[in-house]
């Protein structure tokens, strides 16, 4: 299926302030325009540019300053893998499902080593963020941010930055990804990360196993003529 027009006005958005940043240059702290003049010159609303922004910020591009406005940041290994996939391949659903294979892959082969590696501490943080999906999901039927730091809070315990790099910039090409065909079948997957956290909580190696493999094998994991139909 392809892309919707606020998929592809996101997309746009994101790239052409990236665009920007290289045609003028910009180093480290220095300033991008404000969203109204990022708007006028890309020619896409406010709320797009704050959208992309906001992305950025999660991908550590840019960060938000309060009184100055919005900086861009260091040249990170994230970046690298971020723009080589977001750019790249965002707006093709075959490339993009191939993607979720190779998280589901990462995710799947590196769960023994997480398991083996997770601290008390981040496993409160992963109940803290299951708790806050059923609520963001509740109110406004959605929970991205959250979904995104339980992963990176399960994975980042491994002590592999390039597999931490990797995960992160596909989750940034997932938060555009068919937002409108995901939102009615997010309360499953709600459900399945409140398992994954059971398990940790418990200690229970088998059923942590479980509970990821039911993560990722449904929904957007599925074959890509069945789409989303079991998430």
């Amino acid at each position: 299926m392809a892309s919707g027009p606020r998929e592809k006005r996101f997309i746009l958005a994101f790239r052409e302030i990236h665009d920007f940043i290289l045609r003028r240059q910009l180093q480290p702290g220095d300033l991008l325009p404000s969203e109204a003049e990022l708007s006028r010159e890309i020619g896409v609303s406010r709320n797009v540019i704050r959208e992309a922004i906001k992305s950025m910020e999660l991908m550590g591009m840019v960060e938000a300053c309060p009184g100055r406005g919005t900086e861009v940041r260091k040249f990170t290994l994230d970046f690298l893998f971020q723009h080589a996939l977001l750019f790249r391949f965002s707006e093709d659903e075959h490339m993009v499902r191939q993607m979720f294979d190779i998280r589901k892959t990462l995710e799947l082969g590196y769960m023994r080593q997480a398991f083996d590696s997770i601290k008390k501490e981040e496993i409160s943080r992963m109940r803290e963020l299951a708790c806050g999906m059923r609520i963001s999901w509740e109110e406004s039927g959605a929970f991205a941010r959250e979904d995104r730091e339980f992963h990176q809070t399960l994975f980042r315990s491994v002590g592999n930055p390039v597999l931490t790099s990797l995960l992160d910039a596909i989750w940034a090409v997932d938060a555009g990804f068919q937002l409108e065909e995901k939102l009615p079948h997010l309360a499953n997957s709600v459900a399945k990360h409140e398992a994954i956290v059971d398990a940790l909580e418990e200690y229970d190696y088998l059923k942590f196993a479980k509970a990821m493999y039911d993560h990722y094998t449904s929904g957007k994991y599925l074959p890509e003529n069945r789409g989303y139909e079991e998430l």
